[in-house]
């Protein structure tokens, strides 16, 4: 009995620190057992019982469940996953009442607390958000990694504000200046430059635009990923996650494609490719966007740039991953210091 309050525990820990919510009810009390995450378009529901306790979770998460598919629109939500867990010594299916309502999935586990194993209901998955790997760590008594505490709570992302400022007023001076080209040609990033040594242009290249269309849409990505990280990591970490990125992604193209090549791109996909590692070890809870959408959009961004000839699609895969490399570093210091 105590092993398997301790693990209910533990469990509880798990599901709180990847992005699951304890539910309340109208008075403001936790309702045990029953958790929420919001993966949009996708609303999950998940109870947790011992055996003895099953009739009165399949009640409280039964009522619980039918209230919020009615809210389901409200929540930009049209479908609703609900997850019941029974804990018990031996195997066998939980029960969980299935609903009319085609836009409400039933999945019904039990999990063996000797067996360290799921057992799902006939036809139903036993790998679901990745909550089976907490339960086997809650049965290891393995205690929940903490998230990572952001390292500004106040303040103007400052870093984020003065990477687009100098990039704008760059496109502005070039523009009007009809130094466009020649400035382009001195400091953009190519194969020949680095080779006599002119290694500056690995960073003055990431500043520079090729007119309004390129600024701005490296920008959208620059305020969405790069202001969320900025406040996770602090102005230097982040900084240097940024300009690490953009360095990577030269490299790549000075590697694999021989053009002259300018754009934030490289540390923009870094930004991209750290957010999402972030995402999968934690769920949407930084990000406000889950991981199958995050992944979905690398993919597609990555992809879709081979289909564009004037696309430096090598210094996105670059960046992409020197993005991942310096976050999963900052990722196992962080753990270090804990």
């Amino acid at each position: 009995m105590d092993n398997s309050i301790n693990f209910i525990e533990i469990l509880n820990e798990q599901l709180l620190a990847h992005s699951f919510e304890a539910v309340k009810d109208l008075n403001g009390t936790i309702i045990p057992g029953i958790f929420i995450r919001m993966e949009n378009p996708v609303l999950y529901i998940i109870g947790i019982c011992e055996k003895q306790n099953q009739l009165e979770l399949t009640n409280v998460l039964t009522a619980f469940t039918k209230q919020m598919s009615v809210e389901l629109e409200d929540l930009r939500c049209n479908h609703l996953v609900s997850v019941s867990i029974q804990l018990g010594e031996e195997d066998g299916e939980a029960y969980l009442p299935s609903y009319l309502d085609e836009r409400i999935h039933t999945v019904h586990w039990r999990y063996s607390l000797v067996e360290k194993k799921v057992y799902a209901g006939h036809g139903e998955p036993n790998r679901l958000l990745g909550i089976e790997k907490l339960l086997f760590l809650s049965s290891q008594g393995n205690k929940a990694e903490k998230p990572m505490v952001p390292a500004m709570v106040a303040g103007r992302p400052w870093v984020s504000i003065g990477i687009f400022a100098i990039c704008t007023l760059l496109l502005i001076y070039t523009t009007l200046s009809g130094k466009g080209g020649s400035t382009i040609v001195t400091f953009g990033l190519s194969r020949r430059g680095i080779l006599n040594g002119e290694y500056y242009r690995f960073f003055t290249s990431m500043f520079l635009h090729s007119g309004m269309p390129h600024l701005i849409s490296n920008g959208i990505f620059l305020f969405y990923f790069g202001v969320k990280a900025e406040y996770l990591l602090g102005k230097w970490r982040y900084l240097a996650l940024y300009m690490i990125s953009g360095l990577c992604g030269g490299l790549f193209s000075i590697a694999f494609h021989n053009v002259l090549a300018i754009g934030a791109s490289g540390a923009i996909y870094g930004l991209l490719g750290a957010m999402l590692i972030l995402t999968k070890k934690y769920g949407p809870r930084y990000t406000q966007m889950n991981y199958s959408t995050m992944l979905l959009l690398a993919f597609t961004s990555i992809g879709f740039g081979f289909l564009d000839m004037g696309v430096d699609n090598f210094a996105h895969i670059g960046g992409f991953l020197g993005g991942i490399v310096v976050f999963l570093f900052y990722m196992r210091d962080e753990r270090k210091n804990k």
